[in-house]
C-alpha cells in the first residue's frame, strides 16, 4: 500500500514533490503551506494564552486556537485530497476514444474529473481566507514577542490562497459549464479581494509596526 503524503517527513514531501511524478503537485503544495501557516497560528495563540497581562483574551484566544487547529486539520486533508482528484482527471484522459461512443463517455469523465479536481483547491483557498479571519483577530491580542510569527502565518496562508486559486483556474479552463465557471470565478474575485485585505493588515501590518 502506497504511503500517504501526509504520512511522508518534511524532507520526503520535499523528495517526492521534486520527483517525476505528477502528485504531490501545486494543489498538493498549497494546501501543505496553508496547513503551516495555520500551525504556526496556533503557535502564537498558544504561547500567548494564561500569560500574565493576557487574561482579557483567554476566551478568544481559546477561539483562535481551536478555530485554527481546525483548519490546520482541513489543510492537511486537502494535501492526500488533492493528490487523488487529480488522479481522477488523469484516469479520464487516458480512456479509449477510438468510437464515437467511447469518445462522447471520455469527454463527460473528463467534464466530471475536472469537477472533483477543482473542489480540493477551491476548499484550500475558502480554508485561507478563513485562516487570516482569524489571524486578524490574533494580531491584535497575541503577545508582541510572538508577533513576527503571526505574520508569517498570514503570508503562509494568502501564498496558500494564491498557490491554490490558479489551480482551481487551470482546471476551470476545461470546464465547458459556463454557469458554474462564472459562478466560481466571481467567488474567487471576492476571496482574493478578502485574502489581499488581510494580508495586508495582518503580515503588512506588522512588518511596518516592526520596520519602525
Amino acid at each position: 500500500m502506497a504511503t500517504l503524503l501526509t504520512q511522508l517527513s518534511l524532507a520526503e514531501f520535499a523528495e517526492r514533490t521534486a520527483a517525476k511524478e505528477p502528485t504531490p503537485g501545486g494543489g498538493s503544495v498549497a494546501a501543505y503551506i496553508g496547513a503551516a501557516g495555520a500551525a504556526l497560528g496556533v503557535m502564537a495563540a498558544r504561547f500567548t494564552e494564561g500569560r500574565k497581562g493576557f487574561e482579557a483574551h483567554s476566551e478568544a484566544l481559546a477561539g483562535d486556537i481551536q478555530g485554527l487547529e481546525i483548519l490546520r486539520g482541513q489543510m492537511t486533508q486537502l494535501v492526500e485530497a488533492d493528490a487523488l482528484a487529480y488522479a481522477t482527471v488523469t484516469g479520464a484522459y487516458k480512456l479509449p476514444k477510438s468510437t464515437p461512443e467511447e469518445k462522447e463517455a471520455r469527454k463527460q469523465a473528463i467534464q466530471e474529473g475536472l469537477e472533483v479536481a477543482l473542489d480540493p483547491p477551491l476548499r484550500t483557498c475558502r480554508a485561507a481566507v478563513e485562516g487570516l479571519e482569524l489571524l486578524s483577530g490574533l494580531a491584535q491580542r497575541s503577545n508582541p514577542n510572538l508577533i513576527s510569527d503571526v505574520a508569517v502565518a498570514a503570508f503562509a496562508l494568502g501564498a496558500a490562497y494564491r498557490s491554490a486559486w490558479i489551480n482551481v483556474l487551470i482546471n476551470l479552463s476545461g470546464l465547458k459549464n459556463e454557469a458554474q465557471k462564472a459562478s466560481l470565478l466571481a467567488e474567487g474575485a471576492g476571496l482574493a479581494i478578502r485574502c489581499r485585505v488581510l494580508e495586508d493588515e495582518v503580515g503588512g501590518g506588522i512588518t511596518a509596526k516592526l520596520s519602525t
